[in-house]
């Protein structure tokens, strides 16, 4: 499980920025261009990238992490030209500076100036070992099951950077056959949940492509609606167990509102806090009242609940700071509360002058 975070010179975050004491679930909120999906990606790209140079260790022809992370970090990103100095912040003297630390097991920090194309020459890590089996995994804003096609033509026939690697990995991931077996009694709540967004049906993946299957009914992906598509990609990697806690796990979600109503927000958002229980670490980024508002709840509720909240912000000069707080003891004031408020003092204006 990560635990901390600490970086400087990283795109849009020229000063430092320290986050410490992570916990099961994590909420980053902010507004547009203060770095949420920044900092969603780089933490993913590190897991990711620990989590297939211990794959390639195991096999006949192991791989640097530094090269894996080098890679990673390209294909997650897709900087100018794919070179990893466009990562590296605009403006005075800096150099990029990363350290991700995990709970109990150690930390990776790296670090490379403007210049730095496809190498990583200053790495460090200790202890990661304890972190091997564990599994990373991302869903980004769109789905990708009506564009599943063009994503495998375009990294696996012309190795073309139309689509980034948080992409390309869900294919892979999702490619991975079923299998049968019992859930851990947090995972097959949130699978209940997911089921009475969907109305009981599945995605499935056959030999003549991708459908959606509701009773004897079967459905093309273009039938099929978006927010529907998104919740049958985290069914599919639950039942082929790319998503589960056993052996550490992380799933990153970038804006899991995207495309769905308020009542199947909420659901998702009961979902990710019960995988957060099961022992699945969960990053999400959101603009949405409804999902941070009902995770707090269910924080409250908790208790002893270890989710936190990071609010990312600008200050007088535009450089992006963040804020920490624990979803226990309530929501701090934060603009989506703030912009809620604005409209109800508006309600309240427009009925004063009727």
């Amino acid at each position: 499980m990560i635990d901390n975070l600490q970086l400087e010179g990283f795109a849009i975050f020229k000063q430092p920025l320290q986050w410490r004491a992570h916990g099961g679930l994590n909420l980053i909120i902010g507004e547009n261009d203060t770095g949420k999906t920044h900092l969603l990606k780089l933490l993913y790209a590190v897991s990711r990238a620990v989590e297939e140079c211990w794959k390639k260790a195991q096999g006949p022809d192991p791989v640097e992490l530094s090269d894996i992370l080098a890679t990673k970090l390209r294909w997650v990103f897709l900087p100018h030209r794919m070179a990893l100095g466009r990562l590296v912040s605009r403006g005075g003297d800096h150099r990029l500076n990363v350290r991700v630390g995990w709970r109990d097991n150690g930390s990776l920090r790296f670090a490379y100036g403007r210049d730095t194309t496809s190498k990583i020459l200053e790495l460090h890590s200790d202890g990661l070992s304890a972190l091997n089996g564990t599994r990373a995994n991302y869903l980004p804003p769109k789905e990708i099951l009506s564009i599943f096609d063009a994503i495998v033509a375009t990294r696996e026939t012309q190795e073309i950077a139309a689509f980034d690697d948080t992409y390309y990995d869900l294919v892979k991931d999702f490619r991975q056959p079923t299998t049968a077996g019992r859930w851990q009694r947090n995972v097959e709540k949130a699978v209940k949940q997911l089921d009475d967004v969907t109305c009981g049906g599945e995605v499935e993946l056959n030999a003549n492509g991708i459908w959606f299957k509701r009773g004897n009914e079967l459905y093309n992906m273009h039938q099929t609606a978006e927010g529907i598509k998104k919740i049958g990609i985290l069914h599919r990697l639950m039942r082929n167990r790319r998503l589960s806690p056993t052996g550490g796990c992380l799933l990153f979600v970038d804006e899991p509102e995207t495309n769905l109503h308020p009542k199947a927000i909420v659901r998702f958002a009961e979902m990710l806090f019960e995988y957060a229980r099961a022992g699945i670490q969960v990053y999400a980024t959101t603009h949405s009242y409804f999902l941070m508002k009902r995770l707090e709840q269910l924080a409250r509720e908790a208790k002893h609940s270890d989710a936190t909240l990071l609010d990312l912000r600008r200050n007088a000069e535009g450089e992006v700071y963040g804020r920490t707080a624990r979803l226990a003891d309530g929501l701090p004031d934060n603009p989506i509360i703030e912009q809620s408020m604005q409209l109800f003092d508006e309600d309240v204006r427009i009925d004063l002058e009727l």
